[in-house]
C-alpha cells in the first residue's frame, strides 16, 4: 500500500471505496457518493480534497505522451480550472483539483467513467414529496443549514452550495 494510500485510509473507510488509481503527485478515490482527491509525494504535505458524484460539473483527462504527463481534473460547481485554456502540464501539476498521470491513463479513464454513471444514478434519499419545498421548508432548512455552518459542522462552501441548491428548488 501507497503512503498516499495510506493517508487517505486515515479519513476513509477502505471498504467505501469503489475503484482508485494512483497518479503520480496523488491519488482519485471512488465511494458511492464522493470522490476523494490526496495530493502530496512523499516530502510534500498531504491534502485532501472530497467532491460529492453530483456537484462534478466536468472531469478533463489528457493521455501521457513520451515527453510530457496527462492528467486527470476534476471541476466541481463552486470551484473553478485554475489553469489556462492551453495550459502545460506544469500549469496542471499546480492545479490542486489535478492528479498528473504516466503509465495508467485507463485506470483514470474507468474512474471517469464510474463517476460519469453514479451521478446518472438517482438519490434514492429524495423522494418524490421533497422534490418540490415549499418557501416554508426552505426558509427552515436554510436556517438549520446556517446553524450547522455557525457550530463549525459544515464549511462555508458546503453551506454556499447547499443553500443555492435549496433556493433553487423554490
Amino acid at each position: 500500500m501507497s503512503n498516499l494510500m495510506g493517508k487517505l485510509l486515515e479519513s476513509v473507510d477502505q471498504k467505501d471505496i469503489i475503484a482508485f488509481a494512483e497518479g503520480i503527485n496523488g491519488l482519485i478515490a471512488v465511494t458511492k457518493n464522493v470522490v476523494y482527491l490526496q495530493r502530496g509525494k512523499l516530502l510534500e504535505r498531504k491534502s485532501l480534497k472530497t467532491y460529492m458524484i453530483k456537484s462534478i460539473t466536468s472531469i478533463q483527462t489528457k493521455k501521457p505522451s513520451m515527453l510530457a504527463a496527462g492528467h486527470f481534473q476534476i471541476i466541481a460547481s463552486g470551484s473553478g480550472d485554475d489553469t489556462k485554456r492551453f495550459g502545460s502540464a506544469f500549469d496542471y501539476a499546480k492545479d490542486e483539483n489535478t492528479v498528473m498521470i504516466r503509465g495508467n491513463f485507463d485506470d483514470f479513464k474507468k474512474i471517469e467513467q464510474l463517476i460519469y454513471k453514479l451521478q446518472s444514478e438517482p438519490n434514492p434519499a429524495v423522494s418524490v414529496a421533497q422534490a418540490a419545498p415549499t418557501s416554508e421548508d426552505a426558509f427552515t432548512k436554510l436556517e438549520k443549514l446556517a446553524k450547522l455552518k455557525e457550530q463549525g459542522i459544515i464549511s462555508e462552501e458546503e453551506f454556499e452550495l447547499k443553500k443555492k441548491e435549496i433556493l433553487s428548488q423554490v
